[in-house]
């Protein structure tokens, strides 16, 4: 199957988790208190031709997925084209039209992509501010997602921001190559606290191995980056 490559990015807490105890976050909540991070992630967001979010991390970041703004400034001088920003949905439940990553002003168009049972209100709603693209009966194929990617939207590198299901599913079907992952000196706690990859887990002989290809530390955070080939499965 044609698909483009996905790169992850993350920060992630000692303990392994990305966000804290839902119920327990005042407002937006960023992992990492320096500013290396924020620069490593906009320019991973660079390398890709279109940048990808699960519905549940839009709803919950409001992230807009733009690049850095020299970097929007240098492509439309150029005639370069923004990265594509893609939101994937089952039904479209609590995306809000006025969503920071509708605003062409901050970066490129935006598709909503879902499965069938999308209420026609919601389409009616969201089709004003994104481009709908239906794949699925109720729930959207992740090899469909892939093979939309790439043959209809001309992706070969995108970038994934979440959330740990469509993480998961990525992995699951063996279409993550990289991952950019920032370990931050923090203990979030919880054991409902959301992880980098959820959904209903690995059987020991599908785990994913990655291979560690650099390392780097910058004070008290760590800065890693994995490649993941596609066969690899490690069993115990």
């Amino acid at each position: 199957m044609s698909r483009p490559r996905i790169l992850i990015n993350f920060a992630v807490s000692l303990d392994g988790k990305i966000s804290p105890v839902p119920g327990r976050r005042a407002g937006r909540f960023v992992m990492s208190r320096g500013k290396e991070d924020w620069r490593r992630m906009r320019v991973v967001r660079a390398l890709a031709d279109a940048i990808l979010i699960g519905a549940e991390n839009l709803r919950v970041d409001d992230p807009a997925l733009s690049l850095d703004p020299d970097e929007r400034d240098r492509r439309r001088a150029a005639g370069q084209p923004l990265p594509p920003r893609i939101v994937l949905t089952r039904r479209g439940e609590g995306i809000r039209p006025d969503a920071k990553i509708f605003d062409r002003t901050t970066g490129g168009p935006a598709y909503i992509v879902h499965a069938a049972v999308m209420p026609a209100a919601t389409r009616a709603v969201l089709g004003g501010v994104a481009q709908l693209v239906e794949l699925g009966t109720e729930l959207v194929p992740t090899e469909a997602l892939l093979r939309w990617m790439h043959d209809d939207l001309g992706a070969r590198t995108v970038m994934c921001e979440g959330g740990g299901v469509l993480v998961a599913n990525l992995f699951a079907a063996r279409a993550v190559d990289e991952m950019y992952l920032t370990v931050v000196p923090r203990i979030l706690g919880g054991a409902a606290a959301p992880t980098l990859a959820a959904g209903p887990g690995f059987e020991p002989d599908q785990i994913p191995d990655g291979k560690l290809v650099s390392v780097e530390q910058i004070g008290d955070e760590l800065f890693l980056r994995y490649e993941f080939p596609p066969s690899a499965t490690t069993a115990f």
